[in-house]
Parts: C-alpha cells; sequence; structure tokens
C-alpha cells in the first residue's frame, strides 16, 4: 500500500501525542450522551478498552433529541453521540452555534425504515386507499422519512423534498388519502397501533423490537453518507489528550466487531480503523 509523505506525517504525530497524552498520571474523564440504543450499548462495551488508554467514560443515555447538544454547548458533557451531521446543523442554527459543535468520529449508519403492525408488505400497504402514517417530527428526518416514502411511490411533491418541505406540502400517489402525522421520534413506536404505518428512525425501530431487514416494509438506500451516525465535541476541544483517545477507541475493530455480532447487518460501520 502506497502512503503518502503527508499520511506518514500525521500518523507519526498522532502516535507522539498519544504517547506523550498516555504518560498522564491520572484518566480522562468524558462525559457523553448516547441514544440508548445502539449507541449506549457500544459505549458500556468499549468501557474496558477505554481504561487501557486511560480514558474513563462517564454515559449517560437519553432519549429525547433536543437534550445532548444543548447539554454540550452548556460544557455538561463533553461529547454526544446520537444524531447524524444534518440535524447537527439545523440544531447548531436553532441555538446560533454554527462552527461551536463539530463532527468527531463518523461511527455508522442505521437505515430509516417503514413498520406496520396491520399490513406485512408494502403493496399491502399500497392497495389501501386510504392510509394514516406518522413521521418523525424534527426537520431533518421528516424530510429523511418523506423522501423515503416518495422513493416507495406512496406520495408525490411538486418540489424536490428538502429541509422546508412538510407534510403539508405532499399528497398521496395514484389519488391516495394520505395523512401524514409528525411526532416526536421516541413516540412513533407507539403510534403503530393507532396508525397505518410509521416511518422510524434505526434505532428506534430495533429498540421496539423490530429487525429492520426483516421487519420492515422498505428500508431507506443504505448508500446515505450524510445519515451517518457521528460522535460530536466542541470545536475548543478537538485537539486535547482526552478526545485523541477518544479517536482511537473508535477506531479499534471492537466497534466493527460490536455492531456485525448483535445487529447481523442492520447497522452498518462506518468508522474507519487505525491509518496504516
Amino acid at each position: 500500500m502506497k502512503i503518502t509523505w503527508l499520511r506518514l506525517r500525521r500518523v507519526i504525530s498522532l502516535t507522539l501525542f498519544l504517547t506523550s497524552c498516555q504518560k498522564q498520571e491520572s484518566e480522562d474523564v468524558i462525559r457523553i450522551a448516547a441514544s440508548p440504543i445502539p449507541h449506549a450499548e457500544l459505549l458500556y462495551t468499549l468501557q474496558g478498552e477505554a481504561k487501557t488508554l486511560g480514558l474513563k467514560l462517564k454515559i449517560l443515555p437519553i432519549d429525547d433529541y433536543r437534550i445532548p447538544n444543548r447539554l454540550l454547548l452548556d460544557k455538561q458533557i463533553e461529547a454526544n453521540y446520537f444524531q447524524h451531521e444534518a440535524f447537527l446543523q439545523d440544531e447548531c442554527r436553532r441555538y446560533g452555534s454554527l462552527g461551536k459543535l463539530v463532527p468527531f468520529i463518523k461511527v455508522h449508519l442505521e437505515p430509516m425504515g417503514i413498520y406496520s403492525k396491520k399490513f406485512s408488505s408494502l403493496q399491502e400497504l399500497k392497495n389501501k386507499r386510504k392510509i394514516t402514517i406518522t413521521i418523525p417530527v424534527d426537520c431533518t428526518n421528516a424530510q429523511r422519512a418523506l423522501q423515503l416514502l416518495e422513493e416507495c411511490q406512496l406520495i408525490i411533491s411538486k418540489q424536490p423534498i428538502d429541509l422546508n418541505t412538510t407534510s403539508r406540502d405532499v399528497c398521496g400517489k395514484d389519488n391516495r388519502n394520505i395523512t401524514i402525522v409528525e411526532v416526536a421520534a421516541p413516540l412513533l413506536m407507539g403510534s403503530l397501533s393507532d396508525t397505518d404505518a410509521a416511518v422510524i428512525p434505526g434505532h428506534f425501530a430495533i429498540a421496539g423490537g423490530f429487525s429492520p431487514k426483516v421487519d420492515s416494509l422498505c428500508l431507506e438506500n443504505l448508500d446515505m453518507s450524510k445519515y451517518t451516525n457521528i460522535v460530536v465535541i466542541r470545536d475548543e476541544d478537538l485537539n486535547t489528550c482526552a478526545m485523541l483517545k477518544l479517536k482511537k477507541l473508535f477506531q479499534s475493530s471492537a466497534v466493527k466487531n460490536f455492531f456485525d455480532l448483535k445487529y447481523q447487518g442492520n447497522i452498518i460501520t462506518i468508522v474507519e480503523e487505525n491509518e496504516k
């Protein structure tokens, strides 16, 4: 394998920096907020390896999407792991904090899917002329959900679907009467008892007992890099010893092994192992 001089310098610099970090007598502590499944699950399995790097993880499982970035901005935690970059950018615009929170590590991808307790196939759902579907309320995941519904030919939109598109801007394809209800993501699983279908992010579907590859009526294309789940930190902390240890931890083969063994292809690992 050809290694460029620039990459070699980066590897040497990182190795020397980590060596100096590991000579510190005390552990670096990182408080990290994460979705319970699979994010916090992964973090708990990495605690032993973190200790060998001189790192202690204090894990805070949180279901509410609106809390972790606020905690990070307020310096109540050092990192969070629950979101994709599109959601992060929307949150930073909302809080007037663009540039203060930054993507640090790309970790994994969870495909969003359409689920139903009333129908066993997408075609069965399409055969119904009057349909109620729930989708996430936050605009980035609402956009993602509407795009999936359009790809599955359940809805049509006169304009390309973007962050400004809402359920009011689309209609049912082939004259279907479709009602789209936006709800908080943690409530989507519960909504299945009262609706025909729901568009649910992967980790909420898994937490609710679904296997996305088996149980979904339709899954989004896995080649969706902009929806990769990421570890986010404050920009001011990018080059600290603690964060470089955290990056090395996530570059461990233990990350891929965890997802491959437990989730059997329902979650795709994105994080790259240590550069060679």
